[in-house]
């Protein structure tokens, strides 16, 4: 195919050409895109979401996410914060987090990462709950987030810093308070 161009293309345009092999849906509008990577000759089925399935929650309920592997990473990635905490709240902190993990509020919403890149989870939720927490004192000194960001994601200027000082919704916020004032207690 020749590319002929007719009137003026304006300054700083590029004109190219591509040969692709085989396209088999083409939609310039497409806000989602779905691979699907074949085994051996074998090609693997796209997930789909099972009818009656309205949110995450009833995802997870239905078996369509393992989330074994993202409740560990989100494990891992607040348990960079123990340093922070307060000495009497350190030895519980993990298990705390183990039970907020648990709470359908907070399920909702976490295992749908947005537009957040390089993550698996709803890193922005987590930063919330974090900040969330400074109000039952687990943290060791005055709140700092450049601090906490430091410490979660090894760079101060991590767009998670703004997360970091922004309270979650108010339904996380009263199921996070309600579990934290049981767990204080035991």
């Amino acid at each position: 195919m020749d590319i002929k161009i007719e009137g003026d293309p304006g300054t700083g345009n590029t004109f190219q050409e591509f040969h692709i092999g085989t396209v088999q849906n083409y939609n310039p509008n497409a806000t989602t895109v779905i691979n699907n990577y074949g085994v051996r000759g074998e090609e693997a089925a796209p997930v789909k979401k099972k009818k009656g399935a309205d949110s995450i929650h009833d995802m997870l309920e239905q078996d369509m996410i393992n989330t074994t592997p993202i409740r560990k990473e989100i494990l891992n990635y607040v348990s960079c914060l123990r340093p922070h905490v307060a000495k009497d709240k350190r030895d519980r902190f993990m298990e705390l987090w183990d039970r907020i993990l648990d709470l359908p509020d907070v399920e909702e919403e976490l295992y749908d990462p947005g537009k957040q890149q390089n993550t698996n989870f709803n890193r922005n939720l987590v930063a919330n709950i974090i900040h969330y927490l400074d109000r039952f004192g687990f943290y060791d000194s005055l709140y700092n987030a450049a601090a906490l960001t430091y410490a979660l994601e090894a760079d101060k200027e991590h767009p998670v810093r703004r997360a970091l000082g922004q309270y979650p919704s108010a339904e996380v916020t009263d199921a996070v308070k309600e579990l934290v004032e049981e767990f204080m207690v035991s």
